[in-house]
């Protein structure tokens, strides 16, 4: 069953394939940089290979929730420039949808266009984030949710789709970000773990 949840939650993903092409353009980087960026799919035999997946899945949605977060501040900062020092275009954005200035437009389009297009991959990081801790307990892997809870907490898969179906964008918006990865899933943990001793005080 494990193998074709992972099929299911990686395929088309760098994590469950890695192209030829992929593998070296990826070596040739860390080569150049010095760094140390995987060019091998993780092995679910591994408990190392584990905690890998799950930090940088989590990492991934708590970055691009920062991302569209400041996106959308700065969209709306720029809304009440716009009414503040250009108020007849302003006036001309609520009741034609677009302005006569097209500088003032191409940069309102441009503004929706990476907010919409971030949204995106915030929503597709978050479907995989959802996913793999579901995994980690439909799996019972206790060594990495003792790695990341503290403890060996048990969830019933039904509350904790629950909780990560209602409340992901909360648990990864509240943390302060460093944009750290390993400091991005702990604090992430740490948030599901309140979740989850929450949910089952109200039961």
């Amino acid at each position: 069953m494990l193998s074709e949840i992972t099929k299911v939650l990686f395929m088309g993903e760098v994590y469950m394939f890695i192209s030829k092409d992929q593998q070296t353009k990826i070596k040739q980087l860390n080569q150049i940089l010095g760094m140390k960026h995987r060019n091998t799919p993780f092995d679910f035999n591994k408990k190392e290979d584990w905690i890998e997946a799950v930090e940088m899945i989590t990492a991934e949605y708590v970055d691009f929730c920062e991302y569209w977060g400041r996106l959308s501040d700065l969209n709306s900062n720029l809304d009440e420039s716009l009414e503040c020092f250009y108020p007849a275009s302003w006036m001309e954005i609520s009741q034609e949808g677009r302005v006569k200035d097209t500088k003032i437009n191409n940069v309102i389009k441009s503004v929706n266009k990476a907010e919409d297009a971030l949204r995106v991959l915030m929503d597709r990081a978050a479907e995989k984030c959802r996913k793999i801790w579901i995994l980690v307990f439909e799996s019972q892997q206790n060594a990495v949710i003792k790695e990341f809870l503290g403890e060996e907490i048990t969830c019933s898969i039904e509350d904790l789709e629950e909780i990560l179906e209602e409340e992901i964008f909360e648990m990864a918006t509240e943390i302060k970000y460093t944009g750290n990865v390993e400091n991005s899933t702990r604090e992430f943990a740490k948030n599901l773990k309140q979740k989850i001793v929450l949910k089952r005080l109200e039961q």
